[in-house]
């Protein structure tokens, strides 16, 4: 996913990623914070820096909101007679950049500082900027000196367009007193939002288990975990420790013990924070004149309003239930072959029932075939395969650039052909404590054209959560792994390959319901044999590549309980929509319940609340969720175009034509065009959802 956070400058701003801006161009100041960007050490290419003193990231916070507030109230100031578009529309994308710059990365230290006082400050910064920028957008004397400015050609139409249009999102058509409403309202929900982020980014929940409860976990798992002092190994609730529990525990109750654990992080706290922002959100739908937040948040989208989502998802409801009946059914029969008296399947059976079966079935397992992936190789292989694709080349950048932890590296991405730079890119993809539990990719300096004729280099994050070396052993990936790179590199790509020529319209700032397209589209390439013998390498010979018939075998099973895969995401799609489409307080456990019942076919899990970690809704995927659906129509219709085709079936998987011909057409355009004329114009026809129904196999 790309991250969204609510404290960023959203829609025609810095909306993706967390927007975070460039750490190097604000320096330790020994007492004296700056108050203009022109006393901020030069750094034209913004590289991050990490080494804040105790309490800096919070003055530089401050002095960051400082001087946009003077920038923005200068663009304010201009009579009516003295205003163009360069001093008001042009200067306020610039101003609003610069803020970007010189703000954000203090957030993102929040998301990976080993040091607790630099993480606690950066969160901190994260809650005082949420505010600031609702704020900013509810401004009528910017809004007053943009709004009438006179466009000299495309892009700054669709600059403007797009400007106005989050202005008047933010209520500046209301009267005064309506909006004043609006603006504190969004205010109080922007912390609830970060306040909700933060708690599952400081959440350190474990669980305690006997040798006994872990049979069936693997020795390699086992020898990386920590214990108690009574022998007692401790699990986290991290992604890498619950997937290989979830999926590996022989005793039910002990996967039943670490779901009801991963289903309650926070819960104490985050329930709470949800319910209260989904009465805000609909308190400011209202104001707004909507119907619903679903209506208000869709206003500029391609789905365009709530009704059209809700069609959307109810009418593959329909289309996918037998296949997701007949998943459980398979999953019961198995389950009754060691367990003979069971009538129904668990919600912590699942993922083990699954894993289990598929290993069975199709001689997969993937403690041995991740033995093939060494993260080292497939992300060398994975910058290889987007090497040629797209006409670029990664390499690390100069040694003597320090990074925020050890193992994180920096990379350059330049030009294949004329071998200019392009952009930075940080690779930080192993757990430790304080960072980011997920797998995301961050936008931290934002692409766009300079004064001088010259462009920006985008900077970018890829932080994951790979399972770290241990007992000997590299760090491997799973398959599933191995496709998820695939696609948050592909996000890497989105950011960094921009060519747009604003700031807030660059990069993955495209509407949110088509932003994940590009990355779902790139999935492809993680299910060719071709590009899978490519990536591997057994870890102790790599020349032992990926057997033929494990690879046969990972493609026969892709569409295995694959019904139950995109049921489950339907229903994530409908929980977001049924939450934001009500009226009155929301019981989110009560309509979860019902709902997984519904959906999924079993009972979710007693006393659990999933929707205290369902980090999306409050991080900007709120009645945005369906987008992972949506736009996964769009990714099947793209990729129709790399697909071997004629009479000789030629594989296109690595054809640079088409690759150049997609990085033109829709990853350097970001939001300059609407999303259905990038399709257009990259498919050479209308879209369609054809390629998407004949993947699941829905008539």
């Amino acid at each position: 996913m790309i991250r969204f956070r609510s404290v960023c400058l959203v829609g025609v701003f810095v909306a993706i990623g967390l927007a975070l801006g460039a750490c190097a161009t604000v320096s330790k100041n020994k007492g004296r914070i700056p108050t203009s960007a022109a006393q901020l050490p030069a750094n034209p290419d913004h590289l991050l820096r990490y080494d804040y003193a105790p309490g800096e990231v919070t003055q530089l916070c401050d002095a960051a909101m400082g001087i946009a507030t003077a920038k923005l109230d200068s663009i304010a100031k201009f009579s009516p007679e003295a205003r163009s578009i360069d001093n008001t529309l042009l200067a306020f994308d610039a101003a609003t950049a610069e803020l970007n710059d010189l703000a954000q990365p203090l957030t993102f230290m929040g998301y990976v500082s080993t040091d607790q006082k630099i993480h606690d400050e950066g969160q901190a910064c994260e809650e005082k900027l949420g505010p600031f920028f609702v704020s900013l957008m509810s401004r009528k004397d910017l809004y007053d000196a943009v709004k009438d400015a006179k466009p000299r050609n495309k892009n700054e139409q669709r600059l403007l367009s797009e400007t106005l249009r989050e202005f008047e999102k933010a209520g500046l058509k209301l009267p005064e007193s309506k909006l004043a409403e609006v603006k504190e309202l969004k205010q109080q929900l922007s912390v609830l939002e970060s306040q909700f982020s933060s708690n599952m980014n400081n959440d350190t929940s474990v669980v305690e288990f006997a040798p006994a409860e872990l049979d069936g976990v693997s020795p390699d798992f086992l020898a990386r975990l920590k214990k108690t002092p009574d022998g007692k190994f401790i699990v986290t609730t991290k992604t890498p420790d619950y997937s290989h529990m979830s999926e590996n525990a022989k005793i039910g109750e002990t996967r039943h013990k670490i779901a009801l654990a991963y289903v309650n992080r926070q819960a104490d706290k985050n329930v709470k924070l949800l319910e209260d922002a989904i009465i805000l959100r609909e308190k400011i739908a209202a104001i707004m004149g909507f119907k619903t937040w679903a209506d208000y948040r869709t206003w500029g989208r391609m789905a365009k309003d709530g009704t059209t989502v809700l069609n959307f998802l109810n009418g593959l409801k329909d289309k996918l239930a037998k296949r997701s009946r007949d998943d459980l059914a398979k999953l019961l029969k198995f389950k009754q072959e060691f367990e003979p008296s069971a009538t129904e399947v668990k919600a912590w059976d699942i993922n083990y029932l699954a894993y289990q079966l598929k290993k069975r079935d199709y001689t997969l397992d993937s403690e041995v075939i991740k033995e093939y992936f060494p993260t080292e190789k497939v992300v060398q292989g994975v910058f290889d395969i987007y090497s040629k694709l797209f006409g670029v080349k990664f390499q690390p950048a100069s040694k003597d650039q320090k990074t925020w932890a050890d193992g994180v590296n920096l990379y350059e991405i330049r030009d294949a052909n004329q071998g200019n730079l392009i952009a930075y890119f940080y690779a930080d993809f192993f757990p430790r404590p304080l960072k980011y539990g997920h797998f995301a990719a961050f936008t931290l300096i934002q692409g766009h054209a300079n004064k001088d004729g010259s462009y920006q280099k985008p900077v970018s994050a890829i932080v994951g959560n790979f399972e770290p070396p241990s007992n000997g052993k590299p760090s491997m990936l799973k398959h599933d792994e191995v496709d998820t790179f695939f696609h948050e590199f592909g996000h890497i790509m989105h950011q960094t390959l921009t060519q747009a020529p604003y700031a807030g319209l660059s990069g993955s700032n495209t509407t949110q319901d088509f932003v994940e397209a590009p990355s779902q589209m790139l999935e492809n390439w993680a299910w060719s044999p071709k590009i899978l013998k490519e990536l591997s390498g057994h870890y102790k010979d790599p020349s032992k590549k990926l057997p033929k018939k494990l690879i046969d075998k990972m493609i026969e099973a892709k569409e295995f309980n694959q019904g139950y895969d995109y049921t489950r995401q339907l229903m994530l799609g409908l929980l977001d929509m049924t939450y934001h489409t009500s009226t009155g307080p929301v019981d989110t456990t009560a309509i979860y319940t019902k709902l997984y019942r519904e959906l999924i076919g079993v009972d979710s899990i007693e006393n659990g609340h999933f929707q205290a970690g369902f980090t999306h809704l409050m991080g900007g995927y709120d009645a945005g969720y369906y987008g992972y659906l949506w736009s996964e129509v769009y990714a099947a219709d793209m990729f129709s175009r790399f697909e071997p085709r004629g009479i000789f079936k030629r594989d296109h998987l690595l054809d640079p034509k088409v690759g150049l011909q997609y990085r033109h057409s829709v990853l350097e355009k970001g939001n300059m065009v609407e999303a259905l004329d990038m399709l257009r114009e990259f498919l050479g026809r209308e879209p369609n959802s054809e390629a998407f129904f004949k993947k699941l196999h829905i008539k």
